[in-house]
């Protein structure tokens, strides 16, 4: 991301105003999030719970939340020296700014139950199919 810049003529305070101003800009991301497909669906809701008070913590606001349930894995991933074939699927859309999101990382893979988790910036709304159509 390139921060703008204040022109050549403004002084050192206004170039870091910009500069501070740039950085605070409020973005949407999207985490998704996987759980051990051995756990019940109260301890899942539980630790669901956990995310969620976290994210309030950091001041960041769901904008929606998906509990896909529970999936087969591609591959089986070790967790706590056991495989794990299957798992369950949390997807979130995020808004705050990028300093939030550093910090929210660092407590999210402090939970222990995380198996593995995916934070990237949202897509804008993209046309469908259809409206891509040559006529």
């Amino acid at each position: 991301m390139q921060i703008p810049r204040a022109p050549l003529g403004q002084s050192r305070k206004e170039r870091n105003m910009m500069e501070i101003l740039a950085s605070v800009r409020v973005r949407q991301y999207e985490l998704t999030y996987l759980l051990p497909g051995s756990l019940s669906s109260s301890e899942v809701s539980t630790i669901n719970e956990s995310i969620a008070k976290l994210l309030k913590k950091q001041s960041i606001k769901i904008l929606s939340q998906e509990d896909w349930g529970k999936k087969e894995l591609a591959y089986p991933i070790k967790f706590k020296s056991k495989k794990n074939y299957e798992a369950f699927y949390t997807h979130m859309v995020l808004e705050t700014d990028a300093a939030k999101i550093g910090k929210f990382e660092k407590g999210l893979s402090l939970i222990q139950e995380v198996i593995r988790h995916l934070i990237v910036l949202a897509e804008k709304e993209s046309s469908s199919v259809e409206d891509l159509r040559v006529e």
